[in-house]
Protein backbone atom coordinates (compact mmCIF):
# COMPACT_ATOMS: atom_id res chain seq x y z
CA UNK A 1 0.00 0.00 0.00
CA UNK A 2 1.49 3.33 -1.05
CA UNK A 3 1.54 6.29 2.10
CA UNK A 4 0.20 8.62 1.88
CA UNK A 5 1.90 11.78 1.68
CA UNK A 6 -0.53 14.31 3.25
CA UNK A 7 -1.93 13.94 7.27
CA UNK A 8 -5.13 12.67 7.03
CA UNK A 9 -8.06 14.13 9.59
CA UNK A 10 -11.53 12.03 10.49
CA UNK A 11 -14.55 13.83 10.02
CA UNK A 12 -17.94 13.58 10.11
CA UNK A 13 -19.57 17.41 8.55
CA UNK A 14 -21.64 18.49 5.80
CA UNK A 15 -20.58 19.20 1.94
CA UNK A 16 -22.80 20.88 -0.40
CA UNK A 17 -21.33 20.21 -4.13
CA UNK A 18 -22.46 21.23 -7.57
CA UNK A 19 -21.34 20.17 -11.48
CA UNK A 20 -22.11 21.50 -14.62
CA UNK A 21 -25.63 20.07 -14.02
CA UNK A 22 -25.72 18.59 -11.08
CA UNK A 23 -26.47 19.27 -6.89
CA UNK A 24 -25.82 17.60 -3.92
CA UNK A 25 -24.70 17.43 -0.55
CA UNK A 26 -23.41 14.63 2.00
CA UNK A 27 -20.75 13.95 4.83
CA UNK A 28 -16.88 14.63 4.71
CA UNK A 29 -15.74 11.44 6.73
CA UNK A 30 -11.64 12.41 6.32
CA UNK A 31 -10.15 15.71 4.98
CA UNK A 32 -6.53 16.15 3.60
CA UNK A 33 -4.67 18.79 2.28
CA UNK A 34 -5.31 17.34 -1.53
CA UNK A 35 -9.10 16.16 -0.94
CA UNK A 36 -11.36 14.30 0.98
CA UNK A 37 -13.18 11.54 1.66
CA UNK A 38 -16.75 12.09 0.63
CA UNK A 39 -20.16 10.52 1.24
CA UNK A 40 -23.29 11.08 -0.32
CA UNK A 41 -26.20 8.94 -2.42
CA UNK A 42 -25.22 11.32 -5.45
CA UNK A 43 -24.02 9.14 -7.92
CA UNK A 44 -21.01 10.15 -9.47
CA UNK A 45 -18.20 8.75 -11.72
CA UNK A 46 -14.18 9.32 -11.36
CA UNK A 47 -13.42 12.19 -13.75
CA UNK A 48 -16.04 14.72 -12.86
CA UNK A 49 -15.19 17.59 -11.96
CA UNK A 50 -17.26 19.86 -9.12
CA UNK A 51 -17.45 22.67 -6.52
CA UNK A 52 -17.26 22.21 -2.94
CA UNK A 53 -18.75 23.90 -0.01
CA UNK A 54 -17.56 22.05 3.23
CA UNK A 55 -18.71 23.03 6.14
CA UNK A 56 -15.90 22.38 8.97
CA UNK A 57 -16.45 22.70 12.57
CA UNK A 58 -14.62 25.85 13.30
CA UNK A 59 -17.92 28.04 13.04
CA UNK A 60 -16.60 30.37 9.99
CA UNK A 61 -18.10 30.56 6.59
CA UNK A 62 -17.62 27.40 4.84
CA UNK A 63 -14.57 26.18 2.96
CA UNK A 64 -14.81 26.85 -0.89
CA UNK A 65 -13.18 24.94 -3.46
CA UNK A 66 -13.69 26.04 -6.12
CA UNK A 67 -12.64 23.04 -8.82
CA UNK A 68 -12.23 19.33 -7.37
CA UNK A 69 -12.17 15.81 -9.31
CA UNK A 70 -13.90 12.86 -8.65
CA UNK A 71 -10.94 10.17 -8.53
CA UNK A 72 -12.68 7.57 -7.42
CA UNK A 73 -16.15 6.24 -6.63
CA UNK A 74 -17.09 2.65 -4.94
CA UNK A 75 -20.91 2.60 -3.71
CA UNK A 76 -21.94 6.04 -1.76
CA UNK A 77 -18.23 6.93 -1.14
CA UNK A 78 -15.88 9.06 -3.51
CA UNK A 79 -12.39 10.32 -3.27
CA UNK A 80 -12.27 13.85 -3.84
CA UNK A 81 -9.16 15.82 -5.23
CA UNK A 82 -8.90 19.67 -4.27
CA UNK A 83 -7.50 21.23 -7.80
CA UNK A 84 -8.32 24.94 -7.21
CA UNK A 85 -8.83 26.94 -4.20
CA UNK A 86 -7.60 30.93 -3.19
CA UNK A 87 -4.79 31.46 -1.19
CA UNK A 88 -6.88 32.17 1.66
CA UNK A 89 -8.87 28.64 1.30
CA UNK A 90 -5.79 26.86 1.09
CA UNK A 91 -3.96 28.43 4.00
CA UNK A 92 -7.43 27.89 6.47
CA UNK A 93 -7.65 24.46 4.89
CA UNK A 94 -3.78 23.59 6.44
CA UNK A 95 -4.32 25.54 9.64
CA UNK A 96 -7.35 23.30 10.21
CA UNK A 97 -5.75 19.96 9.45
CA UNK A 98 -2.58 20.49 11.13
CA UNK A 99 -4.91 21.27 14.36
CA UNK A 100 -6.43 18.13 14.30
CA UNK A 101 -4.50 14.62 15.10
CA UNK A 102 -3.63 12.56 12.22
CA UNK A 103 -6.12 9.54 11.48
CA UNK A 104 -5.18 6.30 13.70
CA UNK A 105 -7.86 4.33 13.52
CA UNK A 106 -11.49 3.88 12.76
CA UNK A 107 -12.88 6.01 14.95
CA UNK A 108 -13.88 9.28 14.65
CA UNK A 109 -11.89 12.27 16.35
CA UNK A 110 -13.34 14.21 19.13
CA UNK A 111 -12.91 16.54 21.48
CA UNK A 112 -12.37 15.17 24.91
CA UNK A 113 -10.64 13.83 28.02
CA UNK A 114 -9.75 10.19 27.52
CA UNK A 115 -8.02 9.04 31.38
CA UNK A 116 -5.94 6.02 30.93
CA UNK A 117 -5.75 3.36 33.87
CA UNK A 118 -8.40 5.16 35.90
CA UNK A 119 -10.88 2.81 37.56
CA UNK A 120 -14.20 3.15 38.77
CA UNK A 121 -13.07 2.59 42.44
Amino acid sequence: MQNRYSQRVPMDCSVMFAGDDFVGEGRVLDLSLPGCLLESPKKMTAGEYLQLRVFLPDHQAPLHVSLAAVRWAEGTKLGIEFIRTSEDEQRRLEQFVRRKPSYSGPSTWSEGIVLIGATGK
